[in-house]
């Protein structure tokens, strides 16, 4: 059978299935492939997600044959749902990179499940994925093992403030922030200066406070977070 005969018989296959009247219209992300890792079927959000270029095709194509930043992780994709097949469990992982078709560096929960028939027989599997506002990743950021903002919840700080502001609330000095983002102590001192305009105040002991009470102290810089996939569960 030629490639765009399968393609057509599985997308049928796929529309026939309950499951994908719930994730049709779902702001999630959601979808289905079979034993061989290859797509039967995904949501609209599923394309966005992954920034599908208009008028590509995925029915059919496993991960390392899409145009998608995703691609480079293929192998570790696939192995992981042929843990789930073989072990009818469902995994949870972590997807960082730079997702949406703003292309922007953010985390997503994924999981993925086992799919039967109704004789039981794993048929292939089934993907779920949602945004992450917040996250607990203590291996990006040293020993912390708070819970941690991905996103802060105001636009104050830019992400080069939000880097600084994170040694600073560690009672880093100037010359030690400076060396560790390879600037002059007297840049980071003017810099930490504009930090405490912007938060309307004149100490530290006053800014530590001010992100205490608006989560600033709990925000993790972007540039800390590395696009990759975690397995969770």
């Amino acid at each position: 059978m030629e490639l765009g005969q399968m393609m057509k018989k599985i997308a049928k296959v796929s529309r026939s299935l309950p499951l994908t009247a719930m994730m049709e219209n779902s702001q999630d992300v959601w979808g289905i492939k079979d034993c061989d890792s290859r797509f039967i079927y995904t949501n609209r959000a599923f394309l966005d997600f992954l920034n599908v270029p208009q008028g590509f095709y995925v029915i059919g194509r496993r991960d390392d044959e899409l145009p998608t930043c995703i691609a480079e992780f293929a192998l570790i994709i696939q192995k992981l749902e042929r843990e789930v097949i073989k072990s009818g469990q469902k995994i949870t992982l972590i997807k960082t990179h730079f997702f949406g078709r703003e292309q922007k560096l953010q985390p997503y929960l994924y999981e993925t499940f086992p799919l039967h028939n109704k004789r039981n027989k794993c048929i292939g599997t089934v993907f779920y994925g949602r945004k992450l506002a917040i996250i607990s990743l203590p291996h990006y950021v040293g020993k912390l093992t708070a819970t941690l903002l991905f996103e802060p919840h105001s636009t104050l700080f830019t992400q080069s403030e939000l880097r600084i502001i994170f040694y600073l609330l560690r009672t880093m000095s100037a010359k030690e922030i400076g060396k560790k983002l390879a600037r002059s102590h007297r840049t980071i001192e003017n810099r930490i200066r504009i930090l405490y305009q912007k938060a309307k105040v004149h100490s530290l002991r006053d800014f530590k406070h001010f992100c205490h009470q608006t989560g600033f102290d709990r925000t993790v810089p972007h540039a800390f977070i590395r696009p990759g996939i975690q397995c969770i569960e």
